[in-house]
């Protein structure tokens, strides 16, 4: 009866051992494509710019809960650089047109973006 006690006291420790083995490179695949994903997002924001400058509308409305990614993560416009800040690290993409802000945005803000001769305006509406 011992024998058999101490042969599952064994497989459970092996079991946990390969558990943790495991856990460490998943946790670090994990932490590559979140930071990959952020800077994607970065990115995928100066392309918007890009193609509203170049689009027929005057004026877009951007939610930017839809855009920024969790936590106390925010959106700055800087000429032509666009940045974005999270809890991660910092993200900088650059634009085809300066935009003119004096906010940073955050993850609740809703902005406004406007066309003007030769550069964008973005201003914050909530």
């Amino acid at each position: 009866m011992m024998e058999f006690t101490l042969a599952r006291v064994c497989l459970s420790v092996c079991g946990l051992m390969l558990l943790a083995a495991v856990l460490v490179p998943v946790t670090g695949m994990y932490e590559s494509h979140t930071s990959s994903m952020e800077s994607d997002v970065s990115g995928n924001v100066a392309k918007l710019i890009d193609g509203f400058y170049c689009s027929e509308m005057d004026e877009m409305t951007v939610s930017m809960t839809d855009i920024l990614p969790g936590g106390a993560s925010y959106l700055e416009f800087s000429g032509t650089v666009v940045t974005m800040t999270t809890d991660r690290g910092v993200y900088m993409s650059g634009t085809n047109v300066p935009v003119l802000s004096e906010y940073a945005f955050g993850r609740g803000d809703i902005i406004k973006l406007s066309k003007g001769d030769g550069f964008v305006t973005a201003e914050r509406l909530i």
